[in-house]
């Protein structure tokens, strides 16, 4: 009799295990799909953002596109207008009676010569050259030392006092300003070079060949044009005794008369304040209006 009840127990809980382990399962079957669902929404948004990328890029791509193109239009157009320009300069200058031309100034002419220019009535201005023919005439003669055993000079020639001056240079110049103490006198410049002073010059048959010029240490090697300095002083050519005026706008020309004593005394008084330790009259006792210690012409001559 307990037996039947046991098993009737046992047959009474059967039910009751197989429901719970049923709603186990359907809750895992819930919550799987709930995961999938999940899954599936963040799969969904990751394609989503990866599409909005590409297509901000796409649209990002397009506007640089576009920018491009409007910059090579702008350029395009620049382009045009300068062509035009230069078109119509060339119309311009086709018509014009003057032909113009450019030309590029060589650095130099391979030739041996000194120049000398005034600058200022105090200060010259010096440039030379010597040609690669003379430069090799020297290492043939004195040997392949010469330039590293002599150095460059210019002479300083003041041809109305008599007097020369020596201005040591080196050789990596080919002009120098050279300052005098004497304006308004003829200058002639000399281009030489001189042996160092532990340096005895070694010549071979070459020099009388060539007929080069030694004197001692010294080696003469060109010589510069004469050149009369300007005087520095003011100079009047003439007072003459009326100045005419003319407007700029209307051309029209207007003459007044100056009273010439007043300008000449004027004159007299501003030299006496300028040249005081000069005499301002001329062998005739009276103030030359060309400056009394011009002596003649003013002007720079170069020969």
């Amino acid at each position: 009799m307990s037996e039947n009840i046991n098993e009737t127990k046992k047959e009474k809980k059967t039910p009751k295990k197989i429901e719970k382990k049923q709603l186990t399962q359907n809750n895992n079957k819930a919550n799987e799909k709930i995961d999938n669902k999940k899954n599936h929404k963040i799969e969904n948004k990751s394609i989503q953002n990866k599409v909005i990328d590409n297509i901000k890029n796409f649209i990002s791509k397009i506007i640089e596109m576009q920018e491009k193109v409007k910059r090579d239009e702008e350029e395009e157009k620049e382009l045009k207008k300068t062509e035009k320009l230069a078109n119509k300069e060339k119309e311009e200058v086709s018509k014009s009676p003057y032909l113009l031309e450019y030309y590029d100034l060589p650095f130099r002419y391979n030739e041996t010569v000194v120049k000398v220019l005034a600058q200022t009535p105090k200060r010259l201005f010096v440039y030379w050259d010597v040609s690669d023919k003379d430069k090799q005439m020297y290492l043939n003669t004195f040997g392949e030392y010469f330039f590293n055993d002599t150095y460059p000079v210019l002479l300083v020639h003041n041809e109305n006092k008599n007097t020369t001056s020596e201005i040591p240079i080196n050789d990596f110049a080919n002009s120098w300003y050279l300052d005098i103490s004497n304006p308004r006198d003829q200058y002639v410049i000399q281009l030489g070079r001189k042996f160092k002073a532990h340096v005895k010059p070694q010549i071979n048959s070459e020099i009388e060949n060539e007929n080069i010029p030694l004197y001692n240490d010294y080696l003469f090697v060109a010589m510069s044009n004469p050149l009369e300095v300007p005087n520095d002083h003011i100079l009047f050519e003439e007072v003459k005794p009326s100045i005419t005026y003319r407007n700029v706008k209307t051309y029209e020309e207007e003459i007044k008369n100056i009273e010439i004593s007043n300008v000449q005394e004027e004159i007299t008084e501003l030299y006496k304040k300028l040249y005081s330790d000069e005499s301002i009259l001329n062998e005739n006792g009276k103030f030359d209006m060309l400056n009394p210690s011009s002596a003649g012409t003013s002007s720079s001559i170069a020969k």
